[in-house]
């Protein structure tokens, strides 16, 4: 299938079931993840209480919205890929994950042995922001691009500008509000599909 035919499967009036399951598991990633990175935020800025009860229950919020989007997208059909393409997508997400999972855990070893351990949020930021760029391009979702390097530039940003002690959790916290931010808009562009079905 070649990308200009994905697209307009994925933008337009034939929005089929299954582009609409891939942006919600786009999404329930985005909120897992997003839900982990701001928790540890907040422990690390030493801020627990109201705020972490706030957290997940926009966590709950977002995850109860994408269980209604996957009921109602259980009626659309769910052809359009082919096994080829699909194969080949499932094949770069397990390359494109090793690789990202190999060099957090390599720079989370670096960081211990120099005694950084406050880097280590925003270089495991920076490495998953880079991992969605090639997810981008495997799974035809531009937005993708967008995340990845809101990652990178609050990451670098955390660095350049915030003292030592704090760069983990303000790199975390930044980190959470992106990841958690991509999946209301992954779940708005599935809500999208669902209407031009």
């Amino acid at each position: 299938m070649d990308r200009a035919h994905y697209g307009s499967l994925v933008d337009g009036a034939r929005f089929r079931g299954y582009a609409v399951r891939g942006r919600v598991t786009g999404a329930l990633f985005f909120l897992g993840f997003g839900t982990l990175w701001f928790w540890l935020g907040l422990r690390a800025v030493g801020r627990g209480g109201w705020s972490v009860v706030a957290v997940f229950v926009v966590a709950g919020l977002l995850l109860a919205w994408a269980m209604w989007v996957l009921r109602l997208a259980a009626s659309l059909p769910k052809g359009g890929v082919s096994g080829d393409d699909t194969e080949r997508m499932r094949r770069m997400f397990v390359a494109v994950n090793i690789i990202q999972w190999v060099s957090a855990l390599t720079a989370v070893g670096i960081l211990v042995i120099l005694h950084m351990p406050e880097y280590i949020a925003p270089a495991i930021a920076i490495i998953v922001g880079l991992h969605l760029f090639p997810l981008a391009e495997s799974f035809h979702y531009p937005p993708h691009y967008v995340t990845g390097s809101l990652m990178l530039v609050w990451s670098l940003l955390s660095l350049a500008v915030e003292p030592r002690a704090e760069v983990a959790g303000v790199a975390a916290l930044g980190t959470g509000a992106i990841l958690l931010a991509s999946a209301a808009w992954s779940l708005s562009q599935a809500m999208r599909g669902l209407r031009a079905s």
